[in-house]
């Protein structure tokens, strides 16, 4: 965790905000149901200057109790205004667009106030974890072996010259808004997990057949 409350970039609106270095490319899921309100994944910019910030990617959604949670810096989104997302769903990658000094993820629960992306934060805290500081390790099984990663995002000048997803020639497909490309290794996961939830739909398909064929007597019905 590079980055905690009131500090560095994250006052006025975004001081409660956390900051989760990790590399370009990490699938970022939805925290709670919701309904996505806003959502761009048009733009290949990023750099550590403030005057950067209107180029972020970014994810908003909405969840019940005028709250929502906010998403940032991704390099490609896969879910588009007005989706329906459910805990632990795809939104997109991990990325380094906006003003971004290297590739994380920004993370707020925000009050459902204005129309913009950047409304105020409030306190929140993580299940089962609480409400961590800088330097401290998030357990994240699926980000690998991330040991090596820079304390401070800020301080870290060759993950932010990181390049970008790189431009594509074929447009997004439904509900992708991804101008950037979705980023190299990370088609490779959605596809597999678009095979396991395949698979896992089959079994369940498959189970009632077998189930109807034994009468738990050795007969058939």
């Amino acid at each position: 965790m590079s980055q905690g409350h009131d500090t560095g970039s994250h006052l006025q609106n975004d001081t409660y905000a956390w900051d989760f270095r990790m590399p370009v490319g990490t699938p970022v899921v939805s925290a709670e149901d919701g309904v996505v309100r806003l959502a761009r994944g048009d733009s290949t910019q990023g750099a550590c200057d403030p005057k950067m910030a209107q180029y972020a990617n970014y994810v908003v959604v909405s969840h019940s109790g005028g709250v929502e949670t906010q998403y940032l810096h991704f390099s490609a989104v896969v879910v588009k205004p007005g989706d329906k997302v459910r805990k632990g769903q795809l939104l997109g990658y991990s990325g380094n667009t906006g003003w971004s000094c290297g590739p994380h993820l920004h993370f707020k629960v925000a009050r459902s106030v204005g129309a913009g992306w950047n409304n105020p934060s409030v306190p929140a805290l993580i299940a089962g974890y609480g409400d961590p500081v800088r330097d401290t390790l998030i357990a994240a099984p699926a980000c690998g072996n991330n040991q090596d990663m820079p304390v401070m995002a800020a301080n870290d000048p060759a993950r932010g010259n990181a390049p970008l997803a790189p431009a594509s020639a074929t447009p997004p497909r439904e509900g992708e808004q991804a101008a950037g490309g979705i980023p190299t290794g990370a088609r490779s996961i959605l596809e597999k997990v678009s095979r396991t939830a395949s698979e896992s739909a089959r079994k369940r398909e498959e189970a009632p057949a077998e189930r109807a064929s034994d009468d738990g007597a050795g007969g058939s019905r």
